[in-house]
């Protein structure tokens, strides 16, 4: 009796400080979720490398060819074919892998992520970390790369990963790499077969211009004239053959440069590329993530109304 007199004293309607309190964190629980901006324990994913932005070899559209090559010649590259024909089913996939990760502890889950990097033989290309974020960028071979994902993705709980994954076929280079590994090898036959031809028609004038000099009497007008023909093709043989040759050291370079960009593209299709970036979660997040929407307005309503009638009880009784 004394315990409720001090009570109506106190709160004049009967209405304890419990049933208040929990007024009050319904009321600023409901703005809170109601306010702009609010994720609702949802994270924004971090966008994808764009499809069609990127190529390989550390660039898109064209392929490029040695930079030393490059400063001799100009090769006839032409640019990846993008009407490549529907029968030509060949995957060359390029995958790019980008999470966010929201944790109480961004260090920890940095050292974690970049552990898990190495467990599979990855590269760091980047990593940075402090107590309110953190981000590593990385690349992990592509036969490795499901179990890698899964091993990553388990650091935290499924409400605090979001994952945007995004691939690009590029059959397009592949198919502008082998034209211009047929330009290249049919220039080299090309090449060697015009230098035979040079090799062989040489060969046939000297030996008709030695037949000649050794009818004609020596020191004579017309031997004197058979000797400088003999001396002006081995001169102008000299030359087409060092023409020849190096037309055919040009198709070489050229062949050589395209290979390598064959194996640029093949190695680059080989490795997943990608970015983690992590985020300090507050307490007022976490419970977002684990009751989404108004919930929490709704359960401190509930204890609210579940506390008011017990005091009206009290009330009633006393």
């Amino acid at each position: 009796m004394n315990n409720q007199s001090s009570l109506q004293s106190f709160l004049p309607w009967g209405i304890s400080w419990l049933t208040v309190v929990l007024g009050i964190l319904t009321i600023s629980t409901f703005i809170a979720v109601s306010g702009p901006g609010v994720r609702y324990g949802y994270v924004t994913p971090m966008m994808g490398v764009a499809e069609g932005t990127v190529g390989y070899g550390g660039g898109g559209g064209a392929p490029t060819m040695d930079t030393g090559i490059a400063n001799k010649m100009m090769y006839p590259y032409p640019y990846p074919n993008p009407d490549v024909p529907a029968s030509d089913t060949r995957e060359f996939l390029k995958i790019y892998y980008n999470a966010s990760m929201r944790t109480r502890d961004v260090p920890a889950l940095t050292r974690s992520v970049g552990t898990v990097v190495r467990g599979y033989n990855g590269r760091i290309d980047q990593e940075s970390s402090s107590s309110q974020y953190g981000s590593i960028s990385f690349a992990v071979s592509t036969s490795k790369y499901d179990a890698f994902r899964a091993e990553l993705e388990s650091l935290v709980g499924s409400r605090f990963l979001s994952v945007n994954i995004s691939s690009q076929n590029l059959l397009s280079q592949k198919v502008s790499i082998e034209e211009q590994q047929e330009q290249a090898d049919t220039a080299l036959a090309d090449y060697k077969t015009a230098r035979q031809k040079i090799v062989s028609a040489h060969a046939s004038a000297v030996q008709s211009l030695q037949a000649q000099i050794d009818a004609s009497t020596p020191d004579s007008a017309g031997w004197l004239l058979l000797k400088k023909q003999l001396v002006s093709e081995n001169a102008a043989y000299t030359d087409r053959l060092a023409n020849a040759d190096a037309n055919i050291k040009y198709a070489q370079d050229w062949a050589k440069a395209v290979e390598t960009q064959d194996q640029t593209l093949l190695e680059n299709v080989a490795t997943v590329t990608g970015t983690v970036s992590i985020q300090k979660i507050g307490l007022w997040d976490t419970a977002l993530a684990y009751l989404p929407g108004y919930w929490i307005p709704v359960i401190f309503a509930v204890l609210t109304g579940l506390s008011y009638r017990r005091d009206r009880r009290r009330a009633f009784i006393a």
